[in-house]
């Protein structure tokens, strides 16, 4: 006991001896500065933590009388306990299931420029920016870690980014953008990563017409703007009404299924078009195919956009199956030509503006036309072996359909601006 004693007295006269106030106050420290005036006890120090004690759980039990506060760390299940007196219990001070990882070691950029970058979506002047609307850059990862990576602000919006490098390598970083352009111009933006340099890259803002008339074929549409994309707000109807009799082939003419074969449909519900005659003058997925100059065919990827900006979920817009919850009743226009049911009567229906008629189906099996009033079905310029992928919408539900089908059959297209 008494060398417990003297032990203690040695130390308290050290700790006092580094620094004291006339309120009792203790500095222990290298540097010789006096202790905050806050704090009873001030521990500074670069290059050490502080200790708490350690011990069981049985040993933590057994401490007689513990004070309101006490702390100590138990080593049984790497936890901190502090003793509620009002409780009469020790209770963990608890943390998050995380760890604190320490910055990356990561460049951006070669020679000031961001390394392949890729401008996401469209950019319209007065229009905000929505999630499509991103910038891909790559950083070159030396040592795992935490990074933040942020743009500076120019014609309004911005860019930036925080996330944790798992592995090293190439490694390739979306930045989010915010805010709404202003003016229909070229910006560029200066990307300043956290203890990982800048680079530069620039994003071309339009001038918006989406709203706009667009004349082709000697028919009019509108257009509409969803998120960062502009799509054809009808059906396209464009080419040479044949029968349903006859296969739809690519001989430099553009043709067309009207329902029932009779043009009036067409007029109102659009052409239908097997997947191939869609897809003539394309050179790839997104090529132009039947529509406008400055406008293309809408990939699958690009469809998914569309639909998720309405609300849905990334891993639902991947399903294939029935999907979402009232985005189909969203993309539905005009209640009037379509069959009552669970589509039309959802308080959704028809606030996007893209206006989706039930125009049917040209079957390839019998050459028969079915549907009108009840589906809606849209080609993607996606395949999947000699299927095309396309959309679906039904009187009776609410969401969309992504599936395969044979090429042959004959469905409605739209168009999505460049």
């Amino acid at each position: 006991m008494r060398i417990f004693t003297k032990l203690l007295v040695i130390i308290v006269a050290i700790a006092i001896s580094y620094s004291y106030n006339l309120n009792a106050q203790v500095s222990i420290n290298t540097d010789g500065s006096s202790p905050d005036a806050s704090a009873i006890l001030d521990v500074k120090s670069n290059t050490k933590g502080m200790l708490i004690p350690r011990m069981t759980l049985n040993e933590i039990r057994a401490i007689s009388n513990p004070a309101d506060g006490l702390m100590v760390y138990n080593t049984d299940y790497g936890l901190i306990l502090i003793y509620i007196l009002a409780d009469n219990k020790w209770k963990e001070v608890k943390y998050g299931n995380g760890e604190i990882s320490l910055p990356a070691t990561y460049t951006i950029g070669t020679g000031g420029s961001c390394a392949n970058t890729t401008v996401n979506a469209n950019y319209y002047a007065g229009v905000a920016l929505v999630a499509a609307n991103t910038v891909t850059l790559e950083a070159t990862v030396t040592q795992v870690g935490t990074w933040s990576i942020t743009t500076n602000t120019v014609n309004g919006y911005y860019f930036s980014a925080v996330g944790t490098f798992t592995t090293t390598g190439i490694i390739q970083v979306t930045l989010a953008g915010s805010g709404t352009p202003v003016t229909a111009q070229t910006d560029n933006f200066t990307a300043t990563a956290y203890g990982g340099g800048t680079c530069t890259f620039s994003v071309t803002v339009e001038v918006n017409t989406c709203g706009s008339l667009l004349s082709y074929g000697g028919q009019n549409y509108t257009t509409v703007l969803i998120g960062s994309q502009c799509w054809m707000a009808q059906n396209l109807n464009i080419g040479t009404m044949i029968s349903g009799n006859t296969n739809q082939t690519d001989n430099g003419t553009i043709e067309k299924y009207c329902y029932n074969n009779d043009p009036s449909n067409c007029s109102l519900y659009g052409g239908l078009y097997q997947w191939n005659e869609m897809m003539q003058y394309s050179t790839g997925e997104s090529g132009q195919g039947i529509c406008p100059a400055g406008w293309h065919l809408p990939s699958d990827n690009e469809v998914k956009t569309l639909e998720m900006q309405l609300g849905m979920s990334q891993s639902q817009a991947d399903a294939t199956s029935w999907r979402g919850t009232n985005e189909g009743s969203k993309l539905a226009g005009l209640a009037s030509l379509w069959t009552d049911g669970a589509l039309d009567s959802d308080p959704g229906f028809g606030t996007s503006n893209f206006a989706a008629l039930p125009g049917g189906l040209r079957s390839y099996a019998n050459s028969l036309f079915y549907n009108m009033g009840d589906y809606a079905l849209f080609w993607t310029s996606s395949e999947n072996g000699a299927s095309g992928r396309l959309r679906e919408l039904i009187y009776s539900q609410t969401r969309v359909g992504r599936f395969d089908i044979n090429k042959f059959q004959g469905t409605s297209v739209r168009c999505v601006k460049d």
